[in-house]
């Protein structure tokens, strides 16, 4: 076949296509070309794509473009198609697959080439285009990472994956780079995209797009940029596609809804742990000991049949009836009990605590069936240490070294504002003086929830997978085109339809706000993943575009409904103008992909249990492990990190870990997480009780002056310029707003020698911080333990 794109360079005018020859049983147009108004040939910015021509061959879908007399190929040869239908009206050029049943028409607009892939068939129908080749490639993974396409660490990870755009995208675009200029590819229509890697090296990709007949959209679409080599213009043009779209919100517009907003500002993310009710150090133990026959603590034996533990807490009571001490794991099986008993709704019983204070005098005098959950946690609380008075402390102090003093001690630290994220709700209903204190502190606190996965009633696992209406299991849940159920989180259970669970959301935060506990935040997992579904189900057949409607339609009725600062997993864009944060755009969970990660207890980089016996940071949260060199490379190292969502959303959306990876999670990378931390605004995320707080709470508090500082100051700005000041990528610069003094700068050194900015040496791992006409120099300093 002959290539008239090889011949025609130096004929083409501004925005001409070449249509090649086709098969036999195709139409064979002469090449048209389309001018673009002089106005829409702008000149090269931030905000604007460059002015450009281009060229296609139909038959295998390849797509050129000429820029200042450089070729450039956007598309690569995808497979061989019979052409029909070729036709122009006015600067739109069309033509039609007929086999496969899918139109296409090429329109330039603006400063960018817009492509629409139609299928012309209301069954299911997909189709493939583009087929991307390029030298390196920057891809929205999380925040953003560079993608050598010769580097074997890439290949290794990218080698025949699929990955859904949705889902794998925190933005639904790539950019690849061509010679001396960038391509960016916008995906106006990412539902049900996918981007498949090939097998061979270099690394390449296709992308393959569904067309559902449940779908009434029939039309796919992508915009097409030539932008200079520098990323950063590339991420602005999107930018400005997400504000032309109306979709842009920025933090302070957030922050005039609710000023509480405004208290992320320069805050860390911490995940307190507490999931007992009562602590060893609120237990006299050598009383306990003397008390075993007491009647109250017969009628504490009186449940063990009814309890997970039961066995274990009768066997532990024999033991220390012939011992003179009580042993620490003896305490904690005693204190998880206990904990369990207190929380139960048949656990009252006014002729068994006789006793009672005054406290549990002004409870009880609301009438026992009258009370919230919380307050009859708490009357049972009272109802112990009232007739345990020798062997329980004040009902009102327990916990409280876990909780209140150790907020009290953040705050007298120096950290001023914080996010407080409790793994329950019940968590609050045991210490509600916990949400009290941390609110009169100016912290947001927040619990985790969930409407992802629902389990079979009277089954359930865990507690945001149980629903007040049994009905749901059955009747409201997602299937595939198969009439199959989608499995739950772990496979347990199965996913419950968005567009049918606001009644549970209501029913479920109506509850939970009864008790008055005052909570000004609120963290709704998985809802911002992307992980969304088509639901086949008969009776309520959903689209992923109404199933994702649905998720951000829930969001905001939590948010405005109760006036709380919204966050969820992910933090993918399409919900940024509903959420004010986001865990897991700077690291995505990664630790499923690997058997001594996830299931290797004996493994050195085995994540650990989800599971503390005495109550506090889970294992799985506390452990430091190292990483494997190829998912350091891929997941950890920042040489190959660009902030890509910053670049976009910085003023919008407050982004940090997912929290299976907080700031001292992996061994020998902390030091280097911290400083990028500085880079690109990031709040640090800890997972804290009284022992991980005493381990951590000097290096924490020592980074949390510095941070914060910058934080607050870049938080509300545009991240505005990027660069790479090192080949490697191991020096970066960042720059949040205006420049001169009004703009915060900082360049971040992560390599192991010094490098010399301008006329400062910023040490190895190290970050120069330039703000309010000021310059310092931090290195982190660090237990040697903790690096």
């Amino acid at each position: 076949m002959k290539n008239l794109l090889s011949k025609k360079l130096g004929l083409l005018l501004p925005l001409a296509l070449a249509l090649t020859g086709c098969s036999s049983n195709s139409q064979n147009p002469e090449p048209s070309s389309a001018a673009v108004p002089e106005e829409m040939e702008v000149s090269e910015s931030h905000d604007t794509g460059l002015p450009f021509d281009f060229e296609v061959e139909p038959e295998e879908f390849t797509l050129s473009f000429e820029v200042e007399q450089t070729l450039i190929t956007a598309a690569a040869k995808g497979e061989r198609r019979t052409v029909l239908d070729y036709g122009k009206v006015g600067d739109i050029v069309s033509w039609r697959y007929p086999d496969e049943q899918i139109s296409v028409s090429l329109s330039p607009e603006k400063d960018y080439l817009s492509v629409e892939i139609t299928s012309e068939n209301e069954n299911d129908n997909s189709f493939t285009w583009p087929v991307i080749s390029a030298d390196t490639y920057y891809f929205p993974f999380g925040e953003g990472k560079r993608v050598p396409a010769d580097d074997p660490a890439w290949f290794d990870y990218l080698n025949g994956q699929e990955f859904q755009v949705m889902e794998q995208l925190s933005m639904p675009f790539w950019i690849s780079s061509a010679g001396s200029y960038n391509l960016l590819f916008v995906m106006e229509d990412p539902y049900r995209t996918e981007m498949n890697f090939t097998s061979d090296s270099p690394i390449a990709f296709s992308v393959s797009h569904q067309y559902p007949a449940i779908d009434d959209n029939r039309t796919n679409k992508f915009r097409i940029y030539i932008t200079d080599k520098d990323p950063v213009s590339a991420a602005k043009l999107y930018r400005n596609y997400v504000i032309e779209q109306g979709q842009f919100t920025t933090l302070e517009q957030k922050a005039e809804a609710n000023p509480n907003i405004r208290k992320l500002y320069g805050a860390p993310f911490i995940y307190l742990w507490g999931d007992f009710a009562v602590s060893a150090d609120d237990i006299n133990w050598q009383a306990f000991r003397t008390s075993l026959s007491s009647p109250v603590m017969e009628y504490f034996l009186s449940f063990a049949g009814r309890l997970e533990n039961g066995q274990e807490f009768t066997s532990v009571l024999k033991e220390i009836q012939g011992q003179d001490y009580v042993a620490e794991y003896q305490k904690n099986v005693i204190c998880s009990y206990i904990s369990q008993l207190l929380k139960r709704d048949d656990f009252w019983e006014p002729s068994v605590f006789t006793q009672r204070s005054s406290e549990l005098e002004v409870l009880l005098a609301k009438g026992y069936g009258n009370l919230s959950e919380t307050d009859r946690i708490q009357v049972h609380k009272y109802a112990v240490a009232s007739n345990l008075p020798e062997v329980f402390a004040d009902a009102g102090q327990w916990m409280d070294s876990q909780t209140v003093t150790l907020l009290q001690e953040m705050k007298e630290g120096g950290i001023e504002h914080a996010w407080i994220g409790l793994n329950s709700w019940e968590q609050a209903y045991g210490k509600p003086e916990l949400v009290e204190t941390a609110v009169s502190q100016d912290y947001l606190i927040a619990s985790y929830d969930s409407y992802h996965s629902i389990h079979e009633p009277g089954r359930e696992q865990w507690i945001t997978a149980q629903f007040d209406d049994p009905s749901l299991y059955e009747n409201a849940v997602i299937t595939d085109q198969n009439g199959k159920p989608e499995s739950g989180f772990q496979n347990v259970g199965r996913k419950l339809n968005p567009t049918l669970s606001l009644p549970a959301v209501k029913n479920r935060m109506e509850g939970i706000m009864s008790s008055q506990l005052p909570f000004n935040s609120w963290f709704i997992d998985c809802d911002a993943t992307g992980e969304i579904y088509d639901d086949y189900t008969p009776s309520h057949i959903t689209t992923q575009e109404e199933d994702l409607a649905a998720r951000l339609e829930r969001m905001s009725y939590i948010r405005d409904q109760y006036h709380l600062v919204i966050g969820s997993e992910g933090g993918n864009d399409f919900a940024a103008s509903d959420i004010a944060y986001a865990h897991g755009i700077e690291l995505k969970t990664f630790a499923w992909m690997d058997e001594d990660m996830k299931k290797n207890q004996d493994s050195d980089y085995y994540i650990g249990k989800y599971y503390n016996p005495n109550g506090g940071v889970a294992e799985h949260f506390s452990k430091r492990i190292p990483v494997k060199e190829q998912y350091h490379t891929t997941f950890v190292d920042p040489k190959y990190d660009i902030p890509l969502f910053k670049l976009v959303y910085n003023d919008s959306v407050i982004t940090s870990y997912h929290w299976d990876w907080s700031t001292f999670k992996i061994k020998g990378a902390t030091a280097d997480r911290m400083i990028r931390e500085i880079l690109y605004n990031v709040p640090p995320l800890y997972h804290l009780d009284a022992v991980e707080w005493s381990k951590y709470k000097e290096d924490i508090l020592r980074h949390q002056t510095v941070w914060s500082d910058f934080s607050q100051t870049a938080v509300t700005r545009e991240m505005t310029g990027f660069e790479y000041k090192s080949e490697d990528g191991s020096v970066q610069k960042t720059v949040f707003g205006g420049g001169g003094d009004a703009a915060a700068v900082a360049v971040a050194n992560f390599g192991d020698s010094s490098y010399q900015y301008e006329n400062i040496e910023i040490p190895a791992h190290s970050v120069l911080i330039e703000m309010n006409g000021s310059r310092e120099v931090y290195t982190p300093s660090l237990d040697p333990e903790h690096v």
